[in-house]
């Protein structure tokens, strides 16, 4: 039987962690995304305190993750690694680290963290990109080594550069197999956001050519995808639906499921979702998403 799994940061957010694990576990879900965004020097300063200080505190979480019975199959790191202030650049990379430490306190085996953008670097060119994040995770490869977990490029989709709604350069899945083909690690693996992904097939590329669909990019990243963030939209916003949304969503949801069967994906079913659109409905929503997430990755809706 497949494992279902769910993002649960805007649950972290709610409820605190631990309510969040309770959550999910009564909801039946068999595995949890640990969201990570919110630590680090400022926000909450856990990682400042050192690395026995990060191993303490996430331990714990992990576990209580496994007293509830739950897996935590992955977590989320960085959603922006690099701006043209050095500064943020190197401070990225620390706070990365201190993720990795974290996601293997928890034992989780992934940490999903989010490529180079052209929101920040508008102007660059093929090159300066490759070379810019085939840098930032070469940086961080031996500290996943030594970690024992892996870091995933999460697939990309659309971005704004001077006013216009462009394909972020990572959103063609050529592109971010090219500097994922370069980096020198073991510890490299691939996670599939599929709403990412849909967006930026919509978008096209600059040249106006068509980039790989979700469908296309499972292929052409293959075995490779380890983790996967799932979810839908309309192609023209990121908004994180739930599939089989068929009033909205852009996704082929049973080619999709198809698709991962071809490549041998074994991993755990884990969704993305805009749960924080339900408001004071969160618990109850979440509680009727583990069986409806269930039967839609079965096959059953």
């Amino acid at each position: 039987m497949k494992k279902i799994g769910i993002s649960i940061g805007a649950l972290q957010a709610r409820y605190g962690v631990e309510r969040a694990l309770e959550i999910c576990a009564e909801s039946g879900f068999d595995a949890v995304d640990v969201n990570l965004k919110a630590y680090g020097r400022g926000d909450f300063p856990v990682y400042a305190d050192g690395e026995a200080a990060v191993i303490q505190h996430f331990s714990r979480i992990g576990e209580y993750a496994k007293r509830l019975g739950l897996e935590i199959s992955q977590t989320h790191g960085r959603t922006r690694i690099a701006t043209k202030k050095e500064s943020f650049c190197e401070e990225m990379k620390w706070v990365s680290r201190m993720d990795l430490l974290a996601t293997k306190a928890m034992e989780a085996p992934v940490c999903v963290i989010h490529s180079v953008t052209t929101k920040a670097f508008p102007e660059a060119d093929a090159a300066f990109m490759h070379q810019k994040n085939k840098a930032f995770f070469d940086a961080l490869a031996p500290y996943a080594k030594d970690c024992g977990v892996c870091f995933a490029l999460e697939t990309f989709g659309d971005a704004e550069a001077n006013g216009m709604r462009v394909i972020d350069f990572f959103g063609d899945s050529r592109e971010l197999k090219k500097t994922f083909d370069a980096i020198e690690s073991p510890n490299k693996v691939f996670c599939l956001d599929t709403g990412h992904t849909n967006k930026a097939h919509s978008v096209g590329g600059r040249d106006g050519g068509a980039v790989p669909d979700v469908v296309e990019t499972i292929h052409l990243l293959g075995k490779d995808i380890k983790v996967l963030h799932l979810n839908d939209n309309n192609g023209f916003t990121d908004q994180h639906l739930p599939p089989m949304c068929k009033m909205e969503g852009g996704v082929n949801w049973s080619e999709v499921y198809a698709a991962l069967e071809e490549i041998g994906y074994d991993g755990v079913y884990n969704f993305e979702l805009s749960l924080a659109n339900f408001g004071a409905s969160l618990e109850d929503a979440v509680h009727f998403l583990g069986g409806y997430l269930r039967k839609s990755v079965e096959g059953k809706l």
